[in-house]
């Protein structure tokens, strides 16, 4: 089958899915990625001396290593500024993605949950407006069969951690409808894919990001009911590689 992540930054493909995307791969599929942004803003540029422009073409070449390692067929990096896709107008951003949806030819297309998997705004955004285009448009795209939203199962821990401070809270299990096993050359290929982001191994270390995914990856589907968990994103629906 045809399948295209969207998401907002470079490293998003990796910081979680790289395992589920490398398995896709070797199953024989066929895997896009477009990013709507270079990754310019994140604030380890400071650390290393870089404007946004120049951090944003350092992501990009990291990025390009993920695509090698990971052996994506097809990949789009946009230009949209960093951080700021939650003020442009949400139709701009259907527009767009509904543009690449189109150019792959997509029948699964995966992005973020409503939580973002951070709350990160830019994350919530491309998740609202991919959602609404599934909704409103869906029959404009006669080879898009499924919209899936990669996550995490959510810990149950308190709302509100230290000094009443929210937490962002995941995905809960009766929401979760898809849970992928991976094998172990998965897991060290989204191992690997992370390493192609040198400038970024002090996030990937804090976040734990490899622990926390384990050897299972987590989706949501958006307008389907199953009586029972999916092992796949292909599971139930025409198969065509």
């Amino acid at each position: 089958m045809k399948i295209l992540y969207l998401f907002p930054h470079p490293d998003d493909e990796s910081f979680g899915p790289g395992g589920i995307i490398n398995q896709q791969i070797r199953q024989g599929h066929e895997v896009s990625l477009v990013t709507f942004t270079k990754g310019g803003a994140t604030k380890m540029r400071h650390k290393l001396g870089l404007s946004i422009k120049e951090m944003g073409e350092v992501r990009h070449k990291e990025m390009k290593n993920v695509q090698h390692t990971l052996g994506i067929h097809h990949m789009t990096i946009l230009d949209y500024e960093d951080g700021a896709l939650s003020k442009i107008n949400p139709l701009k951003l259907q527009e767009e993605a509904g543009k690449w949806i189109h150019y792959y030819n997509a029948e699964i297309v995966i992005t973020y949950p409503i939580h973002g998997g951070s709350g990160h705004h830019d994350h919530i955004a491309l998740h609202m407006a991919v959602k609404q285009l599934f909704y409103a448009s869906r029959s404009d795209f006669s080879h898009w069969q499924r919209l899936a939203f990669f996550t995490l199962p959510d810990t149950g821990d308190p709302m509100f951690m230290e000094k009443g401070i929210p937490r962002v809270t995941w995905t809960k299990k009766d929401d979760i409808d898809v849970i992928c096993q991976l094998e172990e050359e998965d897991i060290e290929a989204m191992k690997k894919a992370l390493l192609c982001y040198e400038t970024y191994q002090e996030m990937i270390e804090t976040t734990n990001v490899i622990e926390r995914i384990g050897n299972k990856t987590h989706f949501e589907l958006a307008d389907e009911y199953h009586p029972q968990v999916l092992s796949s994103l292909t599971q139930g629906i025409d198969i065509k590689v």
